[in-house]
């Protein structure tokens, strides 16, 4: 039997990346065809998903990174007409100096998106100590926290050292304190700690401000998800972070834990199994509640 009219327009529709029109998988019930039309509607719509998500990756990361491009243009541009002060040169290339490495942080980020997802990114482990790549990672918001009045606690707390990829843990510092400075309100307070026991390094990070909805907290790892109580604070950011965070913690099977009380705050509570590096490793290295996950 001749494919029905309908069905081969269809095709070409969707063969020319067009799912505007969905299948009438109705008008097929109890034929031939009915099991084929079902298949096919599957396909649309995963085709559909990923043209969508395709297209707000693409007007997201604009958008990202223009702010960061954005300012350092400007005070580039300033510094080189000579509009700003001598005496603000040094707090101007700082700021420039913070954009800088938010951005390389940013681009970073979907780069390691698009390893995770081709299975190629493997981590390379050593010792390092967790309180410096929080440190590091905070002076890159230093502006925007003090034009904003945010104080940040728990950066003087006890040296933690643990064994993992320093640069994709201070992946996951950067989207966790990306998320923080977006959305802590001003004059608040984010704050740091650290702790150790037996069997795992924690860091916990809290920030003051709205908070998020409990019915809304085991959405917040999907791809392009923002959060209804928070996107009107600050439009700013992929959707992509703590989605890429989940996945680099999953490397290591480690757990992700958040916990939100509406209009007073927001904490991130991270638990990194203890691993231990062969002595060769160390050698080289020197001495050294909800679950969404």
């Amino acid at each position: 039997m001749a494919v029905p009219e309908e069905l081969l327009a269809a095709l070409r529709r969707y063969a020319a990346q067009d799912y505007r029109e969905p299948l009438a998988c109705e008008a097929y019930a109890g034929t031939q065809w009915e099991e084929l039309v079902t298949l096919l509607a599957a396909i649309v719509e995963n085709a559909k998903r990923a043209q969508d998500d395709a297209q707000s990756f693409a007007a997201n990361t604009a958008h990202e990174l223009r702010t960061p491009i954005t300012i350092i243009s400007g005070f580039v541009d300033e510094l080189l007409d000579g509009t700003v002060p001598r005496s603000e040169r040094t707090q101007t290339l700082s700021i420039v100096s913070q954009e800088t490495k938010r951005l390389n942080a940013i681009v970073t980020s979907m780069l390691n998106l698009t390893k995770l997802e081709a299975g190629t990114l493997f981590p390379q482990d050593k010792w390092f100590t967790l309180n410096d790549v929080i440190f590091h990672t905070m002076l890159m918001f230093q502006s925007r926290l003090e034009k904003r009045g945010i104080t940040v606690e728990g950066l003087d707390g006890p040296s933690v050292r643990v064994y993992a990829d320093p640069e994709l843990i201070g992946q996951v510092v950067f989207n966790l304190a990306e998320n923080a400075v977006k959305f802590v309100n001003d004059h608040g307070t984010i704050s740091f700690l650290l702790e150790e026991t037996p069997d795992t390094w924690n860091m916990t990070l809290r920030n003051t401000g709205n908070g998020i909805p409990q019915e809304e907290l085991p959405k917040l790892c999907e791809r392009f998800y923002q959060s209804d109580a928070t996107k009107s604070a600050d439009r700013t950011g992929l959707g992509l972070g703590l989605d890429i965070t989940r996945r680099i913690l999953q490397l290591y099977d480690a757990q992700i834990f958040v916990r939100s009380d509406v209009h007073a705050d927001t904490e991130f509570e991270i638990r990194l199994p203890r691993r231990t590096a062969s002595t060769d490793q160390e050698k080289q290295s020197g001495d050294a509640t909800k679950t969404i996950a």
